[in-house]
Formats: structure tokens, sequence, C-alpha cells
């Protein structure tokens, strides 16, 4: 999709600009408060923060795990009308590059989520969240199943109707897709081209009242390749898809490499 080019973004990218101005004072406490709802998360697989006090602790504990690393480079960051979308490689003196990314959601001029996980590496110690205990999941992991069903049987109607709004919307590398029927079109093409669709392992997932965001390993004849999901719930349906890669190309890179879907 394109990138910061949609005049529906702008308040977004104000937003960001905004946050940028604060890190680069090293003002966390005006950062959060200016930038964040009152009842802000930032949500990973092994930590939860919620509440003014909680984000500004957790981000200043981020800081400080980051002044131990190295140069930083931005790999992808895309901008929506409600989100902001990035991955970055972070040097690493001991060892491999660490890879992260985040997803964070804005509602009336202020994030209200975020989402942060790693593609490769940490940027944690060991024992900076020892004492906390992940939420229960079996929600997400019942959605999920019935996702994989779906694809497992190539039922593109099924998904569609049963997992999407009226005015979804999709995102991968390669696709961009606005409501229901565009997305059980997109469904439709790709499960065209893709056949033996076999889930392999679910290495993290979590949920929230409004979202499900997971990781997990598949296979089928467009390759294998393990993926971060990141659905935004209304109504016990999905209004909005985020999918990015951690291992191998996403289905709809191969299915879709000689065109590019966009709604």
């Amino acid at each position: 999709m394109q990138e910061n080019q949609n005049p529906q973004t702008a308040e977004v990218e104000a937003l960001q600009a905004k946050q940028m101005g604060f890190l680069q004072r090293g003002d966390i406490d005006g950062m959060v408060e200016e930038c964040y709802s009152a009842d802000a998360r930032i949500h990973g697989f092994t930590f939860r923060a919620e509440g003014h006090l909680a984000l500004k602790e957790l981000i200043r504990l981020y800081l400080s795990r980051l002044s131990t690393l190295g140069e930083r480079t931005i790999d992808k960051f895309t901008v929506g009308k409600n989100f902001i979308w990035m991955e970055m490689t972070i040097q690493n003196p001991q060892g491999n590059p660490v890879k992260i990314y985040e997803v964070k959601f804005i509602q009336n001029g202020k994030f209200y989520l975020q989402l942060f996980g790693l593609r490769q590496g940490t940027v944690w110690q060991s024992d900076d969240f020892s004492g906390f205990t992940a939420p229960d999941s079996s929600m997400a992991r019942a959605f999920h199943s019935r996702y994989l069903e779906f694809h497992s049987e190539g039922d593109f109607n099924g998904l569609a109707d049963d997992f999407f709004t009226e005015d979804a919307q999709l995102i991968t590398a390669r696709v961009d897709v606005a409501g229901r029927e565009a997305i059980r079109q997109m469904f439709q093409d790709l499960f065209a081209k893709e056949s033996g669709f076999t889930p392999l392992s679910v290495e993290n997932i979590t949920n929230d009242h409004d979202y499900i965001w997971f990781e997990a390993t598949v296979k089928s004849s467009l390759g294998q390749r393990r993926v971060y999901d990141v659905m935004l719930i209304r109504e016990g349906k999905v209004h909005l898809q985020l999918v990015g890669s951690l291992m191998g190309a996403l289905p709809t890179e191969v299915a879709f490499s000689n065109d590019t879907t966009t709604s």
C-alpha cells in the first residue's frame, strides 16, 4: 500500500510528530499525558501497562533498555486513518540485531492502544516482567481456530460473512482492501491459488475486549511462513486486520506478486 500519501491520515501524522517532539525533549510525562488517552493500554505478549502511570513506567524502562543497544532503522512505517504500524531494526553490540514491530491505534486524537511485538531477539531483560500473569486467551484461541478452519476448507464466503464487518479493512504488505465484499473477493482469489493449507503452531496469542493478536506458523503450496496478525474487533467481528511477516513471504505476496490489490 502507499505510505503517508492519504489526506485522511493528516491527523494521525500530526499526533506521531507531536509524540516524537516530546521524545526528543525527553519529556515522557508530557508525552503520555498529551498523546495517550487516560485509559490507554500498551500490551505485549509478556506484559500489560494500562493508564498513564503504568505507561510512563513502561516507556522509561523501554528507553533504558534501548540505551544499551545501537543504531535504529525503520523497516516499515505505514499510516492509516486510525493507526500507525511500524517495524524497526535495532543494532545490538552483543549479537544479532533486535527486530521489533508495533501498532498504535488512535481515537479522539490520542493513542488508546499500542501493541508491541518482537520479530527477532528482545529488548527486555529476563526479570523485567517476572511477575506478569498472562490473561485468559481462550476467546482468542477459539476465534483463531475458526479462522483457520475457513482457510483449511477454502471457504471464502464463510470467512467473509462470519468474521468481517461490512466496512472491514484488511492490510498486508501487498494488499489493502476495504469492505466485506472486497475482502471476500481477495480471499476467493487467494484460495484459488493456494492448496494444502496446514497450521503448524501458535507461538503467541492474546486478546482484550477489542482485539485479538497472535503469532503463528503455517504452511501451504505458497510456502511456509510465520506471521503476526492483529485484528480489531467490533461486536464480535473484525473491522481492521493487519498481517505482517516474521519469517517467510506472506501468501498475498506470493499469490499476487504480479499485481497490487487495493481498495
